[in-house]
């Protein structure tokens, strides 16, 4: 199903609660660690984790939120809230990048010497944590807050990866600025994913079309319809990653009610099948654009918000 379902946010925050508990026990232990052995790749994954652990409170909150049914005040329902806790999350994983960036030129400027045993052991037991809350997280990754989380702990595991290696070459080189290299490198995953991750966001918080449709594409399949001449005023937007709505106008040929029960009926499926847009709402016309505001004599001025003025079919 391309709509998220009331049952699939319930299992998301199922899934968001196991990871918080896994997150919380692999953060206490690698906090402890970073300050006995002094090094700067488990303190800034640590820092990580603190903000992974405040994000995925945030998103359980979000998914919570999200489940509330659609009312007077809120007509499209609450999905947004989830939009907004997934662009808190990724804000915030920007910030702490940049500490990052910035803790590891103060280290490489001033040295201090780093206990690579330690390193190993944490970094082992979090590779084995990190995997098992991708494994949980992976098959609820369809929703927004769910795949940043999925994504954030993917590269957890391998900055856990990284500083094992990390460890490993300090014990047999001594080269202990490789610990600033991997954190370093870390900084780059996080601030990669989390800028991708935002960029999705404010597209959704800006109303644009999602990035997987195309409005050629979807005006086509409409007109392939018998009994459709014509498509415009054709508005599409997500209200989340997974509920996306349309209006349009479309010009008919003359119909009969049932006639136009049949045809509205086979415009939603088509855009339900093909497209995943689950909400919509169209509105037939006898001729083209012939209920806009700019095709009246008296009302000649282009309207901003339509694409299209007279297409024909």
């Amino acid at each position: 199903m391309f709509q998220l379902t009331e049952n699939s946010l319930h299992q998301s925050q199922k899934q968001i609660l196991i990871s918080i508990s896994l997150v919380g026990l692999i953060l206490a232990v690698k906090l402890v660690f970073a300050v006995i052995t002094n090094s700067l790749a488990l303190l800034s994954d640590s820092w990580h984790l603190i903000t992974d652990f405040a994000s995925l409170l945030i998103s359980w909150w979000g998914l919570k939120v999200a489940t509330k049914q659609a009312d007077c005040k809120n007509t499209y329902g609450y999905y947004r809230y989830s939009v907004l806790s997934a662009l808190i999350n990724n804000v915030s994983l920007i910030g702490i990048s940049l500490f990052i960036f910035y803790k590891a030129v103060d280290r490489f400027l001033h040295p201090v010497v780093v206990e690579p045993h330690g390193m190993i052991f944490v970094a082992f037991a979090g590779i084995i944590v990190n995997s098992l809350i991708v494994l949980n997280l992976k098959q609820h990754a369809n929703n927004l807050n769910v795949k940043s989380a999925f994504l954030h702990f993917a590269g957890d595991a391998l900055a856990d990866l990284g500083v094992l290696l990390g460890g490993v070459v300090i014990i047999f080189t001594g080269w202990s600025k490789v610990d600033t290299l991997l954190s370093s490198i870390l900084a780059c995953l996080i601030l990669r994913s989390a800028f991708k991750m935002t960029r999705e966001c404010l597209h959704i918080f800006l109303e644009s079309v999602p990035g997987n449709l195309s409005i050629n594409e979807l005006r086509v399949s409409i007109l392939a319809i018998d009994g459709v001449r014509g498509v415009s005023d054709i508005h599409v937007w997500a209200i989340s990653q997974e509920v996306i709505s349309l209006t349009a106008h479309v010009w008919v040929k003359e119909l009969d009610k049932e006639q136009t029960l049949e045809l509205l009926h086979k415009i939603q499926h088509t855009c339900y099948e093909k497209f995943g847009i689950a909400h919509t709402t169209i509105q037939f016309e006898y001729c083209a654009c012939s209920s806009c505001f700019h095709n009246k004599i008296d009302h000649k001025k282009q309207c901003s918000l339509c694409i299209d003025l007279c297409p024909t079919g």
